[in-house]
């Protein structure tokens, strides 16, 4: 007797290759399980009869041969859907992209260009959907609108005075910013008014940093380590027009002292929480870092490090975003000379002079960038 054998990962793709030689009559004798796949074996000689076939086909549908290729297929399956899926998204977000192009173009320039700001994909979308004048007048209605979406802190901290915290991850400039208003503080109102706190002791040189400029100004520096020292000292420093306390720079997915500072606040006299961010940072970094300090109330925030930031939109998409204050921005380390209250129209007019050397460099393609946010605006609908 000749046989033949086939094999194969699955027993539909074994029986595939039986059919494509052999023709639909071929005469199974057997099938097995292997350790990569599955081998069926043909009879050559013999032309089969209708009830062979039938018989023959029958022996493939047993039980354990169902089982055995069931899970494969099922997971071959799901992943020629989601193939087929995300092709379909594809065509669809590439079809939307050429259609709208096609038909608004100044529209389009419009989105590139706050792209090239920084802003997402979201907001310039939000930003052009009634824009109907032509591409420069639009535009000067279009910063308009971000500069009314932009919150600021109406008060100067140091004028409003109270007890202020400066809580966000290590890095992002928080003692220097501490630094920078205590000095504004001592120019205007003298150095008897103010006390610092530093509740940093994970960090090696993070109180001796604080101290050495304490002395500077001529300031007296506290430490505590623990919430109840916390409560201590701020109870015997009610005569203080303002306190500013320096947390530690943890990960933002580490908040015991932001708990702590949480726990304190039913009770301690104006505690007001600036959240500190790096201008610099990647907005969906910004989004997780906002997220996790939301835990305690965040009062407003500070944006520092405006002069390392190659587009400021990602910043104003979180103050859009999260509609924290603006109170402050930093934009190098000279005390306290960068240290600004940035207006949103002064915030704006950076954000789009950077936003213009950005197109003009051309370094970044943002037709690809649109077209992978309408996918995912199609994807999700």
């Amino acid at each position: 007797m000749k046989v033949k054998r086939f094999t194969a990962d699955t027993m539909r793709q074994a029986m595939a290759k039986v059919r494509h030689e052999l023709g639909d009559d071929a005469i199974i004798l057997s099938s097995r399980q292997l350790d990569r796949g599955v081998e069926v074996v043909v009879n050559l000689d013999v032309k089969p009869s209708s009830t062979e076939r039938a018989d023959a086909a029958s022996s493939l549908l047993r039980p354990e041969l169902v089982a055995m290729n069931h899970q494969q297929d099922m997971n071959r399956m799901a992943q020629d859907i989601q193939a087929l899926k995300s092709l379909v998204e594809q065509q669809l977000s590439s079809l939307a992209w050429g259609q709208v192009a096609q038909a608004k173009p100044a529209k389009m320039q419009l989105i590139k260009r706050l792209m090239a700001i920084g802003l997402s994909v979201e907001l310039c979308q939000k930003l052009v959907a009634d824009c109907e004048q032509d591409e420069d007048q639009a535009w000067s209605f279009i910063m308009q609108d971000i500069e009314a979406m932009i919150p600021t802190m109406s008060q100067d901290v140091i004028e409003q005075g109270g007890i202020i915290a400066l809580v966000g991850p290590t890095g992002v400039g928080k003692t220097t910013s501490i630094a920078k208003i205590a000095s504004r503080f001592v120019l205007r109102y003298g150095a008897s008014h103010l006390a610092l706190i530093t509740t940093d002791c994970y960090k090696i040189g993070a109180q001796e940093q604080l101290k050495t400029f304490a002395d500077l100004i001529g300031v007296p520096v506290y430490v505590a380590n623990t919430q109840a020292e916390l409560n201590i000292l701020l109870d015997t420093l009610t005569n203080k027009r303002l306190i500013l306390i320096d947390t530690a720079g943890m990960s933002q997915r580490d908040l015991h002292l932001s708990r702590q500072l949480t726990a304190g606040q039913s009770t301690q006299r104006s505690l007001r929480n600036l959240l500190v961010l790096s201008a610099a940072t990647q907005l969906n970094v910004m989004r997780d870092i906002v997220k996790s300090f939301s835990q305690v109330t965040l009062h407003g925030c500070i944006l520092t490090k405006l002069d390392e930031a190659l587009q400021l939109g990602h910043a104003i998409n979180v103050l859009v975003d999260t509609e924290l204050p603006l109170a402050y921005t930093s934009v190098g380390q000279r005390v306290p000379e960068d240290l600004q209250r940035l207006t949103a129209h002064e915030l704006v007019d950076r954000a789009m002079l950077l936003g213009q050397q950005n197109l003009a460099q051309n370094t970044t393609d943002y037709d690809q960038l649109l077209k992978m946010g309408w996918a995912k605006e199609v994807g999700g609908a």
